[in-house]
């Protein structure tokens, strides 16, 4: 009797790791990479750069909608960020994606792009401030929405591409 008992302490301790678990199965991953394809849309990294006189950076990248229609991609400018070697985080003064430039000034939320099939677009994103001691920007994080889910976003962490 003793050790049913202690199964069932054991299963009901247990059960909500299990559950746990399983729901982190279905959410999106997060992975690190130059180039990465989540939710229809591929991103490679063009270049990361630091320019130590003006203490800025630029990201530069494409972003291609796989979909055979086209898609409207809404980015969420004060979610994406870049970061440096040093963990230290800074959010845009510029992001331009195609034709559309924003400046972090202007106040607004959200950049919306309607992309084409297969055709990549260009996305810059412009940092100042940069810490005088910080060598190299290591990651981007952009934050767009879901295209199946309204009101959703997903993030996607791009590192530099690795030089030979």
């Amino acid at each position: 009797m003793k050790r049913i008992g202690l199964f069932v302490v054991l299963v009901l301790v247990s059960l909500p790791m299990v559950l746990s678990a399983r729901q982190d199965e279905r959410a999106p991953i997060a992975r690190d990479s130059s180039a990465l394809t989540m939710d229809g849309l591929r991103f490679e990294v063009i270049s990361f750069a630091i320019d130590s006189a003006t203490n800025t950076s630029t990201a530069t990248l494409t972003i291609t909608s796989l979909a055979e229609r086209s898609r409207e991609l809404k980015v969420n400018v004060y979610g994406t960020q870049l970061v440096d070697d040093r963990r230290n985080a800074y959010y845009f003064s510029t992001i331009t994606m195609g034709r559309v430039l924003m400046r972090f000034e202007d106040r607004q939320n959200y950049l919306h792009y309607l992309l084409q099939p297969n055709t990549p677009v260009e996305l810059a994103i412009t940092a100042q401030g940069i810490s005088p001691e910080a060598a190299a920007i290591q990651v981007v994080k952009i934050v767009f929405e879901d295209s199946e889910d309204e009101g959703r976003f997903l993030e996607a962490y791009l590192t530099a591409p690795e030089t030979e």
